[in-house]
């Protein structure tokens, strides 16, 4: 280590302790280089410390990648290394800086600044398409290089260093000793909840570092001690509760029970109040039956976070609140715990991820509202406009992410639209060019042996709509649409919409598509602008907690042959899927049948050719039964003879699971499987039986 930098380390690392500042040391260089002086810099850490990368780290550190940073929310480090030339995954490194605390340090390993834009970066692989430069790693070089020529930050090189210590402090700021106002004010909203004969929901809302889940943690010990209280606790990660449990102490712990998520509504385990961390990343339906089957619920969520979840989640979340809990309570956590109000750290991670993204401030002028195409160059150069396309697009998605950002920027087949009402974006639209693929890419697609990342819409209608023409066709898809909640209700949305038409046909593409969670107020959005309903997703989605409907708009008579065929298609299915989605709330499934097709006419005797495509494909191990079972019925009843010749308890298996749409824990409760693997073995084993027995009669 040059002496230069040994001695910055000795003058600063104290300076920001007592100003309870972390700091960035920035070492931008070759690999090598910047690795080594990292371990020496890693001996001047006081406690825990986190190396992210795949490099070998300094003994005693913990080590973890970018796509595993997630997890070390909710610790506290003392120093953390973060090695990009292993790649910049932003959502971790949004997440772990939180992690570290007042007084640390983050060493961050790049490239030489002027090249860093042009890669290689090993993350940028989780996109489908990419190539330098890159404009996130470039706005992220600017916005790193200014921040450390700024004490108490330091960039160093192999050629040159700006080390300058910051001034010490008059005082030395103290860490809070005990909850500070702000969080006695939640512990006290929290106290009078569970006092109450009726209680309603109550609300933590807080950027990061302001101790919301020490003030879950105090109030629950208040609760089991003063009230004699029930209380069960939730995450997404038991490891965010690190600090929860911290607050709880030993003698109160009988009376507190952590409880999974995806366990708890299944469970519904016997407690009084029901204490949910980080709730903006749980799925919204989930929130709300969970507070609809505990009034009782204390909501923690982060306003500005690693994700840019906070803002959507409130204004989201609220219409739930203000529909079935009138009297909920919201508190807001301000003061800092962790660092200190001025942290620079704080402010150029907001920057750099646009963690602190918000709406745009709009007037109440009377200016037409325009719309155009946003280049991503014109994104890079105004900084302005990417934090207000971000904000809307938060508002709008609560699980927008720092991933989002790099993919907004990065990604060469977006399409960004705005409507701009003076300088201000009131709406956008974002959408993700899709499909185009190769026939023979394409007809692997339909049999599942391969799964082309950014490619949903087409690889879904290919492989689940059991049509591999549909991976051939070319997509828009519309992967989000906000409009600022002062102009909604203008038909600000469908103009967008109109727009990215016009993109897309001078574009050649087929179809304008999108996916999103179903509900029915947006199923009638869609319906409005002309989208035609397509299919709908078997399964939940994990983020949203809804099924995934897919809606399209034709746009030549190829798009129009497409939607039509895979609507259809649909309509035949239905009767049959409903047995799987017997958890399928009745609204929507009256949006759905509202906008699905009348099924095609069947004709007695015979198998279409999407029959045996769908037939094929389950025999080859390539589709699931349960979108399956239109055509193996049909087949079945069409080789009786193949039926005849199965024994007993095959017969009894086909008309269970195929004809009776029995799932598959009740087919292994009656003793016909093992288990869904190796009944899906025998299911296929029957079916290429018939179609043999079939090929052999000549029919």
């Amino acid at each position: 280590m040059e002496p230069a930098l040994g001695q910055w380390l000795e003058a600063t690392l104290p300076v920001i302790r007592a100003r309870r500042h972390r700091s960035v040391l920035v070492l931008a260089g070759p690999a090598d280089w910047g690795r080594a002086i990292a371990k020496e810099v890693a001996a001047y850490r006081q406690d825990a410390g986190l190396w992210v990368g795949d490099a070998d780290p300094e003994p005693g550190m913990y080590q973890c990648s970018g796509a595993q940073a997630r997890q070390w929310l909710g610790r506290n480090l003392s120093m953390i290394v973060w090695d990009s030339h292993s790649g910049t995954h932003p959502a971790g490194l949004g997440a772990v800086s939180g992690a570290l605390v007042g007084g640390g340090l983050l060493v961050w390993l790049v490239p030489p600044l002027v090249d860093w834009s042009e890669g290689p970066d090993p993350d940028y692989d989780r996109l489908r398409h990419h190539a330098p430069p890159y404009r996130f790693l470039a706005r992220m070089a600017r916005l790193l290089g200014q921040a450390a020529g700024q004490p108490p930050n330091a960039l160093v090189t192999p050629d040159s260093a700006f080390l300058e210590p910051p001034a010490p402090p008059a005082v030395a700021r103290q860490a809070p000793r005990g909850p500070t106002d702000d969080q006695q004010r939640a512990i006290e909203a929290v106290m009078a909840m569970g006092a109450a004969a009726e209680p309603a929901p109550v609300v933590l809302r807080a950027d990061r570092g302001r101790g919301k889940s020490a003030a879950l943690g105090m109030a629950a010990t208040r609760l089991v001690n003063e009230y004699g209280t029930r209380v069960c606790v939730t995450a997404a990660r038991p490891s965010a509760l690190d600090s929860f449990w911290h607050f709880v102490p030993e003698e109160c712990r009988d009376g507190v029970m952590f409880v999974a998520p995806d366990e708890l509504l299944r469970q519904a385990p016997e407690a009084d109040v029901l204490m949910v961390d980080e709730a903006a990343t749980l799925p919204l339906p989930m929130l709300a039956a969970m507070t609809a089957r505990w009034p009782g619920a204390v909501l923690a969520t982060t306003v500005h976070g690693y994700e840019g979840t906070g803002r959507g989640f409130d204004l989201r979340f609220r219409a739930v609140l203000d529909r079935n809990h009138p009297g909920w309570d919201r508190v807001m956590l301000d003061e800092p715990i962790r660092w200190a109000p001025d942290d620079p750290l704080e402010m150029l991670m907001n920057r750099l991820l646009c963690l602190d993204a918000d709406l745009p401030e709009i007037t109440s002028s009377g200016e037409p509202v325009a719309y155009r195409v946003v280049s991503q160059n014109e994104l890079l150069t105004d900084d302005g406009l990417l934090k207000a396309v971000m904000g809307l697009l938060v508002s709008a998605h609560y699980q927008t992410s720092p991933d989002d950002l790099r993919q907004l920027l990065d990604d060469p087949e977006t399409v960004i639209v705005a409507a701009l009402q003076g300088d201000a974006p009131v709406g956008v639209v974002w959408g993700l060019h899709e499909g185009g693929l190769d026939a023979e890419l394409a007809r692997s697609v339909w049999l599942g042996e391969r799964r082309p990342r950014g490619h949903l819409v087409a690889q879904s209608l290919a492989f689940q709509g059991g049509d591999p023409e549909a991976a051939r066709r070319r997509y828009l898809r519309v992967t989000r649409i906000a409009v600022h909640p002062d102009r909604r209700r203008q038909g600000i949305g469908q103009e967008l919409l109109a727009e990215m038409e016009r993109v897309a046909i001078a574009g050649g593409v087929d179809v304008l598509a999108t996916s999103f969670g179903a509900t029915p107020a947006l199923m009638a959005f869609w319906r409005v602008a002309g989208f035609r309903f397509l299919r709908l997703g078997t399964k939940r989605d994990a983020a949203s907690g809804t099924h995934a409907a897919m809606l399209g708009r034709p746009l030549n008579h190829e798009g129009t042959e497409l939607c039509r065929s895979q609507a259809e298609r649909f309509a035949a299915h239905w009767p049959w899927l409903l047995p799987v989605l017997k958890g399928l709330e009745p609204e929507v499934q009256a949006a759905v049948e509202a906008m699905m097709p009348a099924p095609p006419a069947w004709e007695p005797g015979m198998l279409s050719d999407d029959d045996w495509r769908e037939i094929e494909a389950f025999v080859k191990g390539a589709r699931e039964l349960e979108v399956t079972r239109l055509p193996l019925a049909t087949l079945a009843s069409l080789v009786p003879s193949g039926v005849a010749a199965w024994s007993d308890g095959e017969r009894q298996l086909w008309q269970r699971a195929v004809t009776g749409g029995a799932d598959w824990e009740a087919l292994r409760q009656e003793g016909l499987v093992a288990g869904r693997r190796p009944g899906l073995k025998r299911l296929r084993s029957l079916a290429r039986s018939l179609v043999e027995e079939w090929s052999e009669s000549g029919v």
